[in-house]
């Protein structure tokens, strides 16, 4: 199974952000997952990377020529695609993935996950989200997507169908036993 990872290229404030995308990328080995990523050797991106590469899973980037003149790519992987922009870089990690996680991150990984949190929604994938919620980075988010569905500008279904947790082991168990909620066009 490929899972498209998105997190940021920072590495945050505290170093339990680092540690447990450590530990998820060691259970996603251990049960045959493979990565696909922003292909960045910088932060929490550069950590998920390295880690993957040294348990031999494969992994694959898709970063823009921009990133990569930039010097910012990781070569050490087993595979990168290079884009012209974020527009492709996004399209063909969707294309490579079987579903999807965010790890903290900032307004990339934000649009990345909620664009294909959207795609669910509307049927054109049918593919896991997940949020790694580690030392409750996302609880306020989830907290006003909660909102959003008591407002009625999220049906419940779909607050419901996004995987949340801080256990890596439980985020691998949900993959693996994921049922997609009926589209938003069909009841």
């Amino acid at each position: 199974m490929n899972i498209a990872v998105y997190c940021g290229s920072s590495f945050g404030e505290k170093k339990i952000y680092e540690t447990s995308c450590k530990k998820l990328i060691q259970e996603f080995s251990k049960n045959d997952f493979n990565i696909v990523y922003g292909g960045s050797k910088s932060g929490l991106m550069g950590t998920i990377s390295k880690e993957a590469v040294k348990l031999n899973m494969q992994v694959i980037g898709v970063i823009t020529k921009n990133l990569a003149d930039k010097e910012i790519e990781n070569k050490e992987i087993s595979k990168i695609y290079k884009v012209d922009n974020i527009k492709q870089r996004k399209q063909k990690m969707e294309e490579l993935s079987d579903g999807f996680i965010a790890l903290p991150g900032g307004f990339g990984t934000l649009d990345e996950i909620f664009e294909v949190l959207t795609l669910n929604q509307i049927g054109e994938y049918i593919k896991p989200c997940a949020f790694f919620n580690i030392n409750g980075f996302y609880d306020k988010l989830i907290d006003f997507l909660k909102l959003s569905a008591k407002e009625g500008f999220i049906e419940q279904r779909f607050v419901e169908m996004i995987i949340i947790s801080d256990d890596e082991k439980e985020i691998i168990k949900s993959f693996k036993n994921y049922k997609a909620p009926v589209n938003k066009w069909l009841k």
